[in-house]
């Protein structure tokens, strides 16, 4: 019963999040479902292979500035502690903080954790269950601070996808109203005001909701002056701690401006919630490290973040890509794929190997380079004329002559709605196949890492780089910590040096908390 109602659940969110998207496509959204058989994936991927070469990718990062060696060092401890939230118990992820800083003389790295200036955290909560837009984290505190830092350092780690509940979360990608403030040049201060993904709005306010008293204790109790919050993030752990990040530090802003004011201004009033007042007077700065976040904020939005979000994604990651727009402009590019010609390719070479296998002589089978068949019928080229034209029949009917061309929409035009189009060759509509631009965008700073074709390179990218879903080999397992983000690092890494035998202090973690 209980899966029955998450499945439902989830059912709901897509159909919140994709219903207004799909209302403006044409009646016979079948057609455009049916693209995505296995047939028209496979000559996509194929095709995308093709466009989307190392050469491809070294061009459209010729420009932007590359990443420096040591800011690698920096994520690949970020994202320990973010693999870290995957740990299925409370005493796992405390053993695991321990080990993370423990000193260890063995290690080969010459990028060690054990490093005493590196922070060492001890936990003060954890909570390994997640619920609808409630994700999993923990807490934790700053154990080797000077006593002369007037902050007190904590370290929130989110959990990404691993239950049902959290798939609730992704699916409600809805681009909802938000609105942030910001200082202004006269001092006064604004809003920006934009799009961002609806679960993860949701997920980010309860976070810091959960907390606001314990850290108004932890405050208290430490005599410091402020409090200042590293989280860290993987997929929807990072969305949900850049919507927490984005929460605290407005509400620190909006403190700042009553302590200039000294005065509680209407203006300000209007922002805050009466039950939030003792958010407000906490002084929390906070910024984030996120790893795969999914499209999350629009692209006013997400600039504004840029001095205090840092969101790292390897190679093809779908997920950064993945909103209500760029799923559905995927399902358009594939209902326009004429794939007619490499399927004809492929049957033809297919037909070619069995005449070569079975007529008259092999070409593989001895030393001499030939065989004799003893088959008792043989395969001459009218007979693969004839299945070639039968073939040819065939795709016609499955791919028409009139499917638009993908080229047929001027380059870089889009629009926000599907017009309905006109009615050609017995009522199919051309011009609702026009893309829909993308809101959502992955947030603040974004680098990107990605295969050049002789190893790994990362530079640092605008969000808006990411405003389409890149279909290849890899997106899957790119956006995964094991074999996407710590394989990018260490193979770059060991690129660096020259040293294939390069190993960070994560390659020791236990795998038990991989994900």
């Amino acid at each position: 019963l209980s899966s029955q109602r998450t499945a439902g659940a989830i059912q709901n969110a897509f159909e919140s999040s994709f219903g207004p998207l799909l209302s403006k496509l044409p009646d016979n959204k079948s057609e455009i479902f049916q693209s995505l058989s296995p047939t028209t994936l496979h000559y996509y991927l194929e095709e995308q292979d093709s466009v989307k070469s190392p050469s491809w990718k070294r061009r459209m990062h010729r420009f932007q500035p590359s990443v420096e060696v040591e800011r690698v060092e920096e994520l690949n401890e970020a994202l320990i502690l973010s693999e870290l939230s995957y740990a299925d118990s409370v005493e796992e992820v405390r053993e695991g903080l321990n080990a993370l800083y423990r000193d260890g003389s063995s290690s080969s790295s010459s990028f060690s954790l054990s490093n005493s200036s590196r922070p060492h955290w001890e936990l003060l909560f954890c909570d390994t269950q997640s619920r609808p837009n409630q994700p999993s984290h923990f807490l934790a505190i700053q154990k080797n601070s000077s006593k002369y830092d007037d902050a007190l350092h904590i370290l929130m780690v989110v959990r990404g996808t691993k239950s049902m509940s959290d798939l609730i979360t992704d699916a409600m990608m809805e681009a909802t109203d938000y609105e942030i403030p910001v200082p202004g040049n006269d001092n006064n201060g604004s809003s920006i005001r934009g799009k961002a993904h609806s679960g993860m709005i949701q997920s980010g306010q309860y976070l810091v909701q959960r907390h606001k008293k314990l850290l108004s204790t932890l405050l208290k109790l430490s005599n410091k002056q402020k409090i200042e919050v590293t989280l860290i993030g993987h997929s929807l752990g990072a969305g949900a701690a850049t919507i927490a990040a984005m929460e605290w530090n407005s509400k620190a802003y909006l403190r700042r401006q009553r302590q200039q004011k000294n005065d509680d201004s209407s203006s300000t009033r209007d922002n805050t919630n009466d039950d939030d007042v003792e958010a407000y007077n906490i002084p929390i700065s906070a910024h984030v490290v996120g790893f795969g976040c999914p499209a999350l904020l629009s692209e006013q939005l997400s600039r504004s973040t840029r001095d205090y979000v840092t969101t790292v994604i390897a190679d093809a990651d779908f997920i950064p890509r993945m909103s209500g727009a760029t799923l559905v402009n995927l399902l358009l590019d594939l209902r326009k794929l004429d794939y007619r010609k490499q399927a004809e390719r492929d049957v033809e070479q297919a037909l070619r190997e069995l005449q070569t296998r079975f007529t008259g002589y092999s070409s593989s089978s001895s030393d001499n380079g030939s065989e004799k068949n003893s088959l008792p019928f043989n395969i001459d080229d009218d007979d693969i004329k004839k299945v070639m034209n039968f073939v040819h029949s065939g795709l016609e009917k499955v791919i028409p002559s009139s499917t638009p061309s993908p080229s047929a929409f001027p380059p870089g035009q889009e629009q926000n709605e599907i017009d309905e189009g006109s009615n050609t060759d017995g009522g199919r509509k051309e011009n609702w196949e026009e893309r829909m631009k993308p809101v959502l965008f992955p947030p603040g700073t974004c680098i990107h890492f990605y295969r050049d074709g002789s190893g790994i390179d990362g530079t640092y990218v605008p969000c808006t780089f990411f405003n389409e879903i890149d279909v290849a080999r890899t997106m899957v397992n790119d956006h995964l910590i094991s074999s996407g983000y710590r394989r990018i690092f260490l193979n770059l890494m060991r690129d660096f040096h020259r040293d294939d035998h390069f190993s960070f202090e994560s390659n020791k973690m236990n795998d038990s908390t991989s994900k």
